[in-house]
């Protein structure tokens, strides 16, 4: 049977333990020792590589950093469009949106609860930038409660106007029950309105169109809600036609939806008849 072995062209196998002890006692003659290898360098293609890699890393930290202007002059940088083109669009995108936020003062957009000790600040002097609405209540107070949740969905829609709370008696010592929930209008540093109690909303099946419509029939010069808008002056009749038409456009929606809801309930009974 053929005896099958392979073996190494220009081997240098490193020595042994035993073939270094036969050449110390001059059994054997020492070999030379192989060198070590070199070590690695890429070659032509994968310097190429490995530069178009560090390219990409740059680019890519800058597009983190840089904003619209900048990304154009990016475009001589790196020799790969479609790579740079993916990430100039994302970065276009990311801008966009961080420029659609818009950081609102607090009151605005949300309602900011406040102490005795805030009110000049955040209700006398901030009146002299926008309508401030201070609805006085006690957290126990089913009227307060009713006027509370419309008042929530008037706030985030109307930013334009400031809204605050306060426990009544915190505002006015020993203020009577019977006349919550209480709404003081506040412009230009005083109280310019102070309605009291449902009845002038439609009870307590008011609804924040009922609200919204009543506040802005006070001021028609000088709406008492707005959507965000600072124009002043001439542009006062246009803010208090475009918030009146939200609020029409609110109560159809409302009344629309009820609708719905009232004919899906009555068929779900029909069903069960």
């Amino acid at each position: 049977m053929a005896d099958y072995h392979s073996t190494m062209r220009n081997a240098k196998p490193e020595t042994t333990e035993w073939e270094d002890l036969q050449v110390k006692h001059g059994n054997w003659e020492a070999r030379e020792k192989p060198p070590p290898p070199p070590e690695w360098t890429p070659n032509e293609r994968e310097e190429k590589e490995l530069d178009r890699e560090l390219d990409v890393g740059e680019v890519v930290s800058k597009l983190d950093t840089c904003d619209v202007n900048d990304l154009s002059d990016l475009e001589d940088d790196f020799d790969d469009d479609r790579f740079l083109e993916q990430y100039r669009s994302q970065r276009l995108a990311e801008l966009k949106e961080r420029e659609k936020v818009v950081v609102l003062p607090p009151g605005h957009g949300e309602f900011l609860f406040i102490r005795r000790e805030d009110f000049v600040k955040e209700v006398t002097e901030a009146s002299s930038k926008a309508w401030v609405i201070t609805h006085l209540y006690q957290e126990a107070n089913e009227r307060s409660q009713i006027m509370q949740r419309s008042l929530d969905e008037l706030c985030k829609k109307y930013v334009g106007t400031k809204f605050v709370k306060i426990i009544s008696t915190d505002c006015i010592p020993k203020y009577p029950d019977d006349l919550l929930p209480t709404l003081l209008l506040y412009k230009d540093g005083k109280v310019q309105k102070t309605m009291e109690g449902l009845a002038k909303f439609g009870g307590k099946r008011l609804t924040p169109e009922s609200i919204a419509f009543e506040l802005n029939e006070l001021f028609p010069e000088d709406p008492v809600l707005t959507l965000g808008s600072n124009a002043a002056g001439g542009d006062r009749a246009r803010l208090h036609a475009q918030s009146q038409a939200e609020v029409v456009r609110s109560a159809v929606n409302r009344f629309i939806k009820e609708s719905e809801d009232k004919t899906l309930s009555e068929e779900e009974d029909d069903l069960w008849d």
